[in-house]
């Protein structure tokens, strides 16, 4: 995926436009509306939940054992020493409130208009990751390390009282057993790579490459994630990008194929 990267970022940069996208209203209505439809069906999860609670605190207990097995189970201890500054976790919790989703429209908006020659690839990209993750929030609904009593792991907005005067709460439409995988780890590196691809200034760079690593920071200190949520995340953002690549070339190949045709039959 290294090597894949290197070469698409050379080759979008040097296609990248700075213009408005083509394509006339009807274009532009259609790919919001299918970006809308992404982050709804991401937002709006309870039916995927519903009557599957128990199922969701066994699987979230499943992936606390697991990293006790790999031996990385240090999310109490990063609370731990995150907890003796009120700063910290209050950017923790504020950041995982109010930054994924600003940013990651912002991003989306950006990636349109000012790089209408990459869109596709980043849309490509972004569809199948949602429907990749959505999946598995369907199949393997997971509680977060906060909603498991014996994790030693707290919900910091509640423990510090934050939940009024910082975040209004979870959405009452928001799956709340979609921990694994987290996409707002998946959506960080989404950000982070294509940021990193195609910003010209070398100082946004390399602050979309310190994005992910804030967002692994906020969603363990503010408990709301695992460090292996984290990594599914991951996975399932490479897996998306490389189905999407894939889907490119071959409907670049398909293309080219039909243009040769028709010109060897004069068409």
């Amino acid at each position: 995926m290294i090597m894949r990267l290197r070469t698409d970022t050379t080759h979008l940069r040097r296609e990248a436009a700075v213009t408005l996208p083509q394509g006339g209203s009807r274009h532009h209505l259609r790919e919001s509306f299918l970006m809308l439809v992404c982050l709804v069906f991401y937002e709006v999860g309870h039916g995927l939940a519903t009557g599957r609670e128990d199922i969701a605190v066994a699987n979230g207990m499943a992936v606390l054992r697991a990293e006790k097995a790999l031996g990385i189970y240090i999310e109490p201890w990063v609370q731990a020493v995150a907890s003796r500054l009120d700063l910290i976790v209050a950017w923790s919790v504020a950041f995982y409130q109010y930054a994924h989703m600003p940013l990651t429209v912002g991003c989306l908006i950006w990636l349109y208009m000012r790089r209408a020659e990459a869109w596709h690839l980043f849309r490509n990209w972004f569809v199948m990751m949602n429907l990749m993750a959505v999946s598995v929030f369907a199949l393997l609904p997971t509680a977060p390390p906060r909603m498991l009593f014996s994790s030693g792991i707290v919900d910091m907005a509640y423990l510090r009282d934050w939940t009024d005067a910082i975040v209004a709460g979870p959405s009452p439409l928001a799956n709340p057993y979609a921990a694994v995988p987290s996409l707002h780890f998946g959506y960080a590196l989404f950000v982070a790579i294509a940021v990193f691809m195609l910003a010209r200034p070398r100082w946004v760079r390399w602050l979309a490459a310190a994005y992910p690593f804030a967002v692994l920071a906020s969603i363990v200190i503010s408990g709301n994630h695992f460090i292996l949520d984290a990594v599914a995340g991951g996975l399932v953002a490479a897996a998306a990008y490389y189905a999407a690549v894939h889907t490119r070339a071959t409907a670049t190949t398909s293309f080219q194929t039909v243009i040769a045709v028709r010109e060897r039959e004069g068409g």
